[in-house]
């Protein structure tokens, strides 16, 4: 789909150009695409801290992720549930709709990616409904002191 938007954008701007300098231009944006895409490798991720422990699979393809994410704060609920997200530079964000107390809610997540860490973001939050959502998302602080750091999964 990417390659596609690349090819409908580039033959609108692509007056003088040869084919092969157009099929270069493309191979660069894939390289460029394909590293993105390599910086988050699927599989598992955990964060402990003492007590508390959260837990995130996922599954990229093309990065496109969908994946589970459980929180589990001691002598707190824990809560359990999917996770759909993109990436996007070095961000991996998007929506988690988990049950917590039996009742169903969504917040918006984000992460930054170091290596095989994930550093949490962190920010203002504000509800509409049952929807938790950033209110500044350009204006996020990522914590790599608690970074969700890459694990084997364990089925």
């Amino acid at each position: 789909m990417l390659l596609g938007i690349l090819l409908l954008c580039g033959s609108c701007n692509n007056e003088g150009k040869t084919s092969g300098e157009v099929k270069g231009e493309l191979a660069d944006s894939s390289i460029t695409s394909k590293s993105i895409n390599d910086s988050l490798p699927s599989g598992c991720y955990s964060q402990i801290e003492g007590r508390d422990t959260s837990q995130l699979q996922i599954d990229n393809k093309n990065m496109d992720i969908n994946g589970t994410l459980s929180y589990n704060i001691f002598q707190k609920d824990r809560n359990d549930g999917t996770l759909q997200a993109e990436v996007t530079g070095d961000i991996l964000s998007g929506w988690y709709l988990f049950k917590s107390e039996g009742v169903i809610s969504v917040r918006q997540v984000a992460w930054k990616i170091k290596a095989n860490e994930l550093w949490p973001g962190t920010g203002e939050m504000v509800e509409k409904n049952d929807t938790m959502f950033f209110s500044a998302p350009d204006k996020l602080q990522y914590d790599g002191s608690r970074p969700f750091k890459k694990v084997e999964c364990i089925i």
